[in-house]
């Protein structure tokens, strides 16, 4: 359920702004972070031990090549090509899949998730302006999410949905 604190995964990137939740996306990946516990916990309630199995095996494979790169003497390259932007790029998703689509903290069918103007354009966002069509109609696929919106729009208005001006 979104932004359920003990059901949602990606609960733990809430926070009151775009830099805060940029900090908070960091400080969550760090080892005493919640975030990998609760989508682990969300898969165990799903019933995908398979894939908490497959997560462990990337894990462990993407930690044994970055040391076996530092062992061989190419720790800066290792940094530089695969740390770096993978601290990044997951940075970037959890900030536009999970937080800037559900950061009101409300819940309810046309309350969890809202729509937003993003200065990266709906290409940057990754087509999470229009989230809100996603959660009410998930088989939309993402390329006519913008159309569904528009034309659903003045109906999830009449909803109550979060909407901006886009």
């Amino acid at each position: 359920m979104p932004n359920d604190p003990l059901l949602d995964p990606d609960h733990q990137t809430s926070a009151k702004g775009p830099w805060s939740a940029i900090w908070t996306s960091i400080r969550e990946r760090q080892p005493n972070g919640r975030r990998q516990q609760n989508y682990l916990a969300s898969l165990e309630r799903a019933g995908r031990k398979d894939l908490i199995a497959l997560s462990f095996t990337y894990r462990l494979a993407y930690f044994a090549i970055l040391f076996a790169l530092a062992w061989t003497g190419h720790a800066l390259e290792a940094f530089l090509l695969w740390w770096l932007p993978a601290q990044i790029g997951s940075t970037y998703l959890l900030f536009f899949l999970s937080w800037a689509p559900h950061h009101s903290g409300a819940q309810g069918r046309y309350r969890d998730t809202r729509s937003f103007r993003s200065r990266l354009g709906n290409i940057g966002s990754m087509g999470m302006q229009y989230h809100i069509v996603h959660h009410l109609h998930p088989y939309i696929p993402l390329t006519r999410t913008p159309a569904a919106y528009w034309d659903m729009r003045p109906i999830l208005e009449a909803r109550g949905c979060n909407i901006a001006e886009l």
